[in-house]
């Protein structure tokens, strides 16, 4: 019972599409022209895979380095911060900070600037792209393809792990 839209369609029917895991070094990734047809070429697939996500992670990891320097105009920040009155108990954020007041929304909305704006929602659509990408190799649901995912996940965790804790430690 295939999903078929016609005769002439090249969309994939349901019986066409794997549902379980499966091992073959001929599986298409993103596209019909990049198929593997050797086990050389499915290693390359594989490295590639393994390259995508070490470079999403360190985007993950450098995303609160550039908040903090790039994403911010910090002589304005500097600047609202000194002038700004004390915080009375009935605008004090309570202390799992998810409750802000409308002086506090109209002061964070008062430093918003278009080059880091711009910077940031550039960045955030680039970590996206990666990540669709990898999300899209594991939905192919080859083993190796997913195995590559992971140790990318883990080799770019394993060198830049210690950046990652340096910046959570600064902004804290």
């Amino acid at each position: 019972m295939g999903m078929d839209m016609g005769s002439g369609s090249s969309m994939m029917g349901m019986s066409d599409m794997m549902m379980t895991f499966f091992t073959s070094f001929k599986t298409p990734l993103f596209s019909e022209t990049w198929t593997p047809t050797s086990k050389g070429q499915y290693a390359g697939t594989c490295i590639f895979l393994i390259v995508l996500a070490v470079i999403m992670r360190i985007l993950l990891v450098i995303r609160p380095i550039l908040e903090g320097r790039l994403f911010t105009d910090s002589a304005v920040h500097s600047m609202l911060d000194s002038h700004m009155p004390n915080k009375d108990t009935q605008t004090a954020k309570p202390p799992n900070g998810l409750v802000l007041s409308a002086r506090e929304v109209g002061t964070r909305w008062s430093r918003w600037r278009i080059n880091p704006a711009a910077g940031r929602a550039t960045y955030e659509v680039i970590v996206a792209g990666v990540a669709y990408l990898l999300m899209l190799a594991i939905m192919t649901m080859n083993v190796g393809y997913f195995l590559s995912v992971l140790a990318g996940i883990w080799l770019g965790t394993f060198i830049m792990g210690s950046v990652a804790a340096e910046s959570a430690w600064q902004h804290c």
